[in-house]
């Protein structure tokens, strides 16, 4: 067997490893996307959600396979995430629906207003059953059972940009009124917001809150024209003195985004022992097509409900709400208006929050019948101006690799690693781990993470391994290498060698199970 080494963070919800704790140097402060990304769409293609929904969805021998039932957005990007997909309808009813990420499909070349997926129909089959409840805001329990998301749900969610470069001796108050609000997107680390502050003398301060989709899922997400009260930590190494919030209050609602050690709220999910479930607070996702009707409030007044939401569909990217301002009587014959995505923010309960005055929506550009017509000369780029944000750069996303399962047949509940399991040779390990591993096996099993623990008092250290690697890099952390654990694990044989495989691990007062009590394990949904 070969090992990989990484280094990893762990983090909860289910166990998982994610590659990312080790931030270099020149990481530790979020830089503006490149001038002129060379995938950048010259003409965007602007489409409502009633438009975007219903697609069908073929393979690449042009064999119909599913069609689209509805979009997952990244909450504070406006990002479709993953396209959930139904198989198996009769005229439109029934089916089986699935999440699958965005990047795995492409839009048919020649005009055509189909999506590929290089898939097979007996392929989806594979793959868990969407639920919305699982995904449309991870405030409810989940404990890694059927239900539960299983597709990377929070990639972004347990990182984060400034780990290892803050200085948590050095604390700071910045109190004043926010006079612009950025959000930066990056690659690594999902879209951060950054509010600039203008102090009682006159100066400013730059301060990165935190990712956008877990700032605008509260109340306290800050506002241009809001007075603020930010508790810091700074940047030693960052030439512009950004500094990163640990508290932001606004009014009467305040957010603790760090600790005082530095370390992000977004990451400190656990599931306390003797209970059956952990508790997210919050999550990335929005279903794109609950968004239709959702009241509107234009910084503290209601301004009306959400007509229709406008994707710009090569890039998957929110461009901008239409707005029913309810001006006549039960809103016959109004006026709908644009809204560009970046001033927008949708709280956990279910309410859109616009950073502008309900006048400026008023005044601001007409929703077009023919959404071709936001293409002709500088008219998408005025309806940005108008809220004084920029027009963002929609960008073609890379097309992911051909879909494959989860884990593949060898890590199914029924397959040859889960029935080789021997119960009499359960044992109980404990110590610190010392390395996350990537194990990889011959004969096309898939591969696998590992953990390799040290048992105080004993020489040597032993390696378990945790799940199937497309199952556990797709989780959110649960704790970091050198913490304490105490693993049960059982032997199992792969590919006729024996290994450790865990069935449960405890850490830091939480518990998490891979391989429950009847042999069932997390990655494998019962069928």
């Amino acid at each position: 067997m070969q090992f990989k080494l990484y280094s990893h963070v762990f983090g909860a919800m289910s166990l998982v490893v994610a590659a990312g704790s080790a931030v270099p140097a020149a990481a530790q402060t979020i830089s503006a996307p490149a001038e002129g990304p060379v995938n950048a769409i010259r003409t965007p293609d602007y489409r409502t959600t009633d438009w975007m929904t219903d697609r069908a969805v073929t393979n690449s021998n042009g064999e119909e396979i599913a069609t689209v039932s509805d979009f997952l957005l990244d909450r504070g990007s406006g990002h479709i995430e993953y396209v959930v997909i139904k198989t198996g309808t009769i005229l439109g009813l029934g089916g089986r629906a699935v999440a699958i990420p965005f990047a795995s499909f492409r839009w048919e070349s020649g005009g055509k207003e189909r999506l590929i997926l290089a898939s097979t129909t007996e392929r989806l089959k594979q793959y868990p059953e969407y639920s919305r409840e699982s995904w449309e805001a991870m405030k409810e329990p989940h404990d890694g059972g059927k239900d539960s998301p299983r597709f990377g749900p929070e990639s972004y969610s347990t990182m984060d940009p400034y780990a290892g470069g803050l200085d948590a001796a050095k604390s700071a108050r910045v109190d004043g009124k926010v006079v612009k609000v950025d959000r930066v997107r990056t690659s690594s680390f999902g879209e951060q917001l950054r509010i600039t502050t203008e102090l009682a003398d006159g100066s400013t301060r730059r301060v990165a809150i935190g990712p956008t989709w877990f700032v605008n899922a509260n109340l306290a997400a800050p506002m241009r024209g809001d007075t603020v009260s930010v508790d810091t930590l700074t940047l030693p190494r960052d030439p512009d003195q950004l500094l990163v919030a640990t508290r932001l209050k606004t009014g009467t609602h305040e957010l603790r985004l760090r600790d005082s050690d530095g370390t992000a709220a977004w990451v400190l999910k656990s599931t306390p022992v003797g209970k059956a479930a952990a508790t997210s607070l919050y999550s990335r996702y929005l279903v794109l097509g609950k968004l239709t009707g959702m009241k509107v409030d234009c910084r503290g007044l209601e301004c009306g409900k959400v007509n229709t939401i406008i994707v710009e569909r090569q890039s998957g990217d929110v461009a901008f709400v239409s707005i029913d301002p309810n001006q006549n009587f039960l809103g016959i014959g109004d006026t709908k208006h644009l809204v560009p995505w970046s001033v927008v923010g949708v709280t956990l309960d279910g309410a859109m929050r616009i950073d502008a005055s309900k006048d400026m929506v008023l005044a601001s550009t007409e929703t077009p019948a023919d959404l071709a017509d936001l293409r002709i000369g500088s008219r998408a780029e005025d309806s940005y101006k108008a809220f004084d944000v920029p027009m963002p750069t929609f960008e073609t996303p890379v097309l992911a690799p051909e879909m494959t399962p989860l884990a593949g047949p060898a890590w199914a509940a029924k397959g040859p690693i889960i029935q080789s399991l021997q119960p009499a040779s359960a044992k109980h390990v404990e110590g610190n781990v010392t390395a996350s591993t990537e194990v990889t096996f011959a004969n096309g099993t898939p591969p696998a993470r590992a953990i390799t623990i040290k048992t105080e008092g004993i020489d040597h250290s032993e390696v378990i391994l945790l799940g199937p690697t497309s199952y556990m890099d797709n989780q959110a952390p649960i704790f970091k290498v050198g913490e304490w654990v105490k693993a049960d694990a059982c032997r199992v044989i792969i590919d006729g060698q024996p290994y450790w495989v865990t069935k449960s691990l405890e850490y830091n007062g939480s518990r998490s199970v891979l391989i429950d009590s009847s042999n069932a394990p997390a990655w494998a949904q019962p069928k």
